[in-house]
């Protein structure tokens, strides 16, 4: 994650705690769903995982993944309610190429009320897409043995998701475009 980027994070993180702690009390009953379009067709994402603002209580739904079929080369359009985009949030996006081989993860990071959408797009037109991970960054932070943070190289410390949505994209047979 650039720097710039990073220090971002860590400046917003002491306001998200702050925000979150003010209303966890108010936030009650189902944890957010989050909309994915792609190839004419929407679906709504509960979490694999969904924690309270300090990771310490998690409810785990394994069989949440969304799954959608699409061609080659195209965006999927995530959309997440103002209850995510007013947190730390990102997107994490895998890909193949024409040739099947897996490329690097790409990561997209948006600071607290940045925005409600972002497209995840291939990085060429015959690039496919095949996993986007969305994940809500929570007041808490990754720990040693001694419960010193992790720190990244610029010495910021690594946060915890505390929200976890996933979607699988399988190849749609282009003959039946």
């Amino acid at each position: 994650m650039p720097r710039a980027q990073l220090r971002r994070l860590a400046a917003s993180l002491a306001l998200t705690a702050l925000i979150a702690l003010v209303t966890a009390g108010c936030a009650a009953g189902e944890p957010p769903r989050i909309t994915v379009y792609s190839d004419g067709t929407s679906l709504r994402l509960a979490p694999l995982q969904y924690c309270d603002v300090t990771v310490s209580g998690c409810d785990a739904a394994p069989d949440a993944k969304g799954s959608l079929t699409t061609r080659p080369g195209l965006p999927v359009q995530i959309s997440v309610p103002e209850s995510v985009s007013k947190t730390p949030w990102l997107v994490n996006v895998q890909s193949s190429n024409a040739d099947g081989e897996t490329l690097p993860v790409r990561q997209e990071f948006f600071s607290p009320g940045e925005t409600l959408a972002y497209p995840a797009r291939p990085g060429s037109p015959d690039e496919r897409l095949l996993v986007v991970e969305i994940q809500q960054l929570g007041a808490a932070y990754a720990g040693k043995d001694d419960n010193t943070p992790i720190t990244d190289e610029f010495g910021n410390p690594q946060l915890v998701a505390r929200g976890v949505w996933s979607l699988e994209l399988t190849p749609r047979d282009p003959a039946a475009s």
